[in-house]
C-alpha cells in the first residue's frame, strides 16, 4: 500500500507542480478511515459517458470501452470534504483479478491525460450518509489503459479503489478544506496534495467482453537503408564493440528502418525489450546463397513488451546496428573475410489491429507474414578490424 500511496502523491505533485522534497513531507490523514466509506462498483452497459476517440467502430463493444459507475458513500458520523482538481478525474484505479500475479490483481486503468495548467480545486462536502457517483470508461481522454495482459473476449472479475484526499469538519458547517488547498509561502504545493490519502476498495463484479467480428488483415511495408548524417550514438554503442571504430565494421554500420502501415486500420506493433527478433539480418557473399547472420549466447535479465501505434498510412522509424540489433547477439565474424556482401533484413512483427486512435489492441497481437527489405551492398576491406 505504501507504493500505491507514493504513486498517487507523485501524480498529484505532477498536477500541482510540487517538488520531491515537498512530497516527501507528508501531512497526516485528515479523513475517516477507509472502513467509514462504502464504494460500490457497477457495470453501466447503457451509460451516456462519451465514447471518446479510442472507442469508435468495433472498439465500442470491447471491455476497454465499457462504462462503469462507482458510488461512494460517507458512512461515517462526520461531515467530510473531498478535494480534487476540476480538470482531472478522481484517482480511481480499476484492477483485473489475476491469481497468477502477486498480490492477485493487476491494474488495468488509471487516470491519465494532459497535465492541468491551472489549479482549479473542487471542494465537495458530504454529510453522513450522502453519496457521490463517478461514471467512466476504462479508457477516455482523461483515463489510460495500464493492462499488462490483453483484455480480449472473455469473462473478467474487476474491482476498483478510490484514493481520497480531504478533511473532516471539526465543527458542523465550518469549511476545513479551503485553507488546505492554498499554496503557502515557502511551499510549492497545497497541503491537501501531499497528505496521506484514504484508499477505499470496492466490491468485485464479473463482466463479459464479447467476441469481435472479423477485422481483416494487417499490411506492412518495410524498408532499411544505410543511415547518413551525424546521428548520436546510443548507450549500447558507447558501451559495446561499436564504440571505437563503428564505420570500419559491417556489423557496426548504422541503418535506418521504416515500418509503414499500408492497411486501412490503426495497428500496434509489439517488440520485446531485450529479446526482440522482429528484425533479423541475412547476408550473402559473392556466388553464395542467402543465410542468416549467426547468433551468439545471450542473456536477458528484464524483458517486457513495448507496443508502438501506427495509424493508416503512417510509419514507425528508427535506427539500429547489427551488433546491437535485438538482444545484441549477432556474430560479427561472418563479415571477417574481405570482399563484397549483400545484406537484407527480415521483418516478422507481432502486431494487432487497434482502436481508431491506436491506443489499444482490439485482438491479441499475433505473428504476421514476413516482409523483406531492399538489398544493401557493402564491402569489407582488407584492413577490417576483424582481420
Amino acid at each position: 500500500m505504501q507504493k500505491f500511496h507514493a504513486t498517487i502523491l507523485l501524480a498529484l505533485c505532477g498536477l500541482a507542480g510540487c517538488s520531491t522534497a515537498t512530497a516527501g513531507a507528508q501531512f497526516p490523514r485528515l479523513l475517516p478511515p477507509a472502513s467509514d466509506f462504502h464504494l460500490t462498483l457497477r457495470e453501466k452497459p447503457h451509460g451516456h459517458s462519451p465514447l471518446g476517440p479510442s472507442c469508435g467502430g468495433e472498439a465500442s463493444i470491447t471491455l476497454t470501452c465499457r462504462a462503469f459507475t462507482l458510488t461512494l458513500q460517507n458512512a461515517s458520523k462526520h461531515t467530510i470534504h473531498i478535494s480534487g482538481l476540476r480538470c482531472s478525474d478522481p484517482y480511481v484505479v480499476f484492477e483485473e483479478k489475476e491469481p497468477r500475479s502477486n498480490p492477485g490483481w493487476l491494474p488495468i486503468s488509471q487516470p491519465g491525460g494532459p497535465p492541468c495548467t491551472t489549479l482549479d480545486w473542487i471542494n465537495l462536502r458530504l454529510k453522513p450518509g450522502q453519496k457521490i457517483r463517478y461514471t467512466t470508461r476504462l479508457i477516455s481522454p482523461r483515463r489510460s489503459i495500464t493492462a499488462i495482459d490483453f483484455l480480449g473476449p472473455g469473462s473478467y472479475t474487476l474491482r476498483a479503489h478510490w484514493a481520497l484526499f480531504g478533511c473532516t469538519e471539526l465543527h458542523e458547517g465550518k469549511d476545513c478544506l479551503t485553507r488546505l488547498q492554498v499554496v503557502r509561502p515557502g511551499s510549492t504545493a497545497p497541503d491537501v496534495g501531499v497528505q496521506e490519502p484514504v484508499t477505499v476498495l470496492s466490491n468485485e463484479i464479473t463482466v463479459e467482453s464479447p467476441p469481435l467480428p472479423d477485422l481483416g488483415s494487417l499490411k506492412f511495408a518495410f524498408d532499411v537503408s544505410v543511415a547518413s548524417g551525424d546521428i548520436p550514438k546510443t548507450e549500447a554503442d558507447r558501451l559495446g564493440v561499436c564504440a571505437t571504430a563503428p564505420s570500419a565494421r559491417v556489423d557496426c554500420m548504422l541503418f535506418r528502418y521504416s515500418v509503414r502501415n499500408v492497411g486501412d486500420r490503426a495497428v500496434r506493433y509489439a517488440r520485446f525489450a531485450c529479446s526482440d527478433f522482429s528484425i533479423t539480418p541475412e547476408f550473402r557473399s559473392e556466388g553464395a546463397d542467402w543465410e542468416p547472420v549467426r547468433t551468439l549466447m545471450w542473456s536477458c535479465s528484464r524483458n517486457f513488451s513495448v507496443e508502438t501505434a501506427i495509424l493508416p498510412g503512417q510509419a514507425s522509424e528508427g535506427t539500429f546496428r547489427i551488433a546491437t540489433l535485438g538482444p545484441g547477439a549477432y556474430d560479427p565474424k561472418v563479415f571477417q573475410k574481405p570482399g563484397e556482401y549483400d545484406l537484407r533484413f527480415r521483418f516478422m512483427p507481432s502486431a494487432c489491429i487497434a482502436s481508431p486512435d491506436g491506443s489499444f489492441c482490439l485482438v491479441r497481437p499475433e505473428k504476421q507474414p514476413m516482409v523483406l527489405s531492399r538489398i544493401i551492398s557493402v564491402r569489407v576491406p582488407e584492413s577490417s578490424p576483424l582481420n
